[in-house]
């Protein structure tokens, strides 16, 4: 295997040039800098990662922080794309990737690793719940941080967002363009940061354009499993007017309504119309297929991590936030209300 002694001596230069070339190092001529690239090549010389750290003062880690359980995170194909993303891109640009998934009692312990003992050179945080970060030790830590979702402390700066509030609203208009007027809702948690702040909202948009007020008492919560979706469509598909299409804020949970309704002996879509939101990959291949709002999670991961390096390499603070559209897709579990007068 070649050394950094080996291209050198081929290159007719000292290690330190060598090394200067390797971290980009200005004021090395372009004339010598080819002659070291040309012997890197002819050696098959391939700086390691510690070398190039001790030229640069780099770790090539970056961190991942999603605060959630991992028996949560790997159920969930929404953040398994994000992390495909972020290790697509951490990989390329020959950075390896620490992934911190923690239960809420351990967070300290996640952020004493990754902000205190200097292992990475900047972090991706996957923000959907609010209150799981602690943003006033992240920014005190200095080190990079792009977020993938919105941040919580609602500035408008280093991150890269699915547009929810456009989702919302597109979703719903397509429920009111089919004649639906009585629609039910099943939100994420009380403190998540995307249903809450962007899919309601659109829904609501879409609710004033067409003159449509939504009842209360169509409105539940889950968690975002199946078992979650099932449990909150329950009070709305036993209600006396119960709604003749419901918008469930992720697939599965969408999973869940289309399973308790057909429990109850209910068809979709003749008897409820069901959609979804993220486009998980078992949403085209249920009966019926699912219509949901196609969100693209790998791109979001790869554009994450592209906006991080920008900050590491530019040694920039800060880029304005990156909205990422997002697109209906109509399926079968949706048709025009079967029942009159609604």
């Amino acid at each position: 295997m070649s050394t950094i002694y080996d291209v050198a001596r081929l290159a007719r230069v000292s290690t330190t040039t060598v090394s200067k070339v390797l971290s980009n190092t200005p004021y090395v001529s372009e004339k010598t800098r080819q002659r070291v690239l040309d012997a890197m090549r002819d050696l098959h010389y391939s700086p390691s990662l510690a070398a190039r750290g001790l030229t640069n003062k780099r770790t090539y880690v970056l961190g991942l922080i999603i605060p959630h359980d991992p028996e949560y995170s790997f159920r969930d194909p929404f953040l398994l794309e994000i992390i495909r993303g972020v290790e697509g891109v951490a990989s390329s640009s020959d950075y390896n990737v620490l992934l911190s998934m923690s239960k809420k009692s351990s967070h300290r312990a996640s952020y004493d690793r990754f902000l205190r003992m200097g292992y990475i050179d900047g972090v991706v945080t996957v923000e959907t719940l609010k209150g799981e970060l602690d943003e006033h030790e992240l920014a005190a830590s200095g080190i990079p941080r792009v977020s993938a979702g919105y941040r919580e402390d609602k500035q408008m700066v280093n991150s890269v967002v699915c547009n929810d509030r456009q989702g919302g609203y597109l979703v719903t208009k397509h429920l009111l363009e089919l004649g639906h007027r009585r629609l039910g809702v099943i939100s994420g948690p009380a403190n998540f940061i995307g249903a809450m702040d962007g899919r309601l909202q659109g829904f609501c948009d879409a609710l004033t354009e067409y003159a449509v007020t939504l009842d209360g008492e169509l409105l539940t919560y889950g968690d975002f499993s199946i078992e979650s979706g099932s449990c909150a469509a329950e009070p709305l598909l036993y209600h006396a007017h119960r709604p003749t299409a419901i918008f469930a804020m992720n697939d599965r949970m969408a999973l869940g309504v289309i399973s308790k309704a057909r429990e109850i002996g209910l068809h979709v879509p003749r008897d409820l119309s069901v959609v979804g939101f993220d486009d998980i990959p078992l949403t085209s291949i249920i009966d019926p297929p699912l219509t949901t709002i196609r969100q693209f999670p790998v791109e979001l991961g790869k554009i994450a991590t592209q906006q991080l390096l920008s900050l590491i390499n530019q040694g920039v603070s800060q880029f304005a936030s990156i909205v990422l559209p997002v697109e209906l897709i109509v399926r079968g579990s949706t048709a025009a209300p079967a029942r009159e007068g609604l």
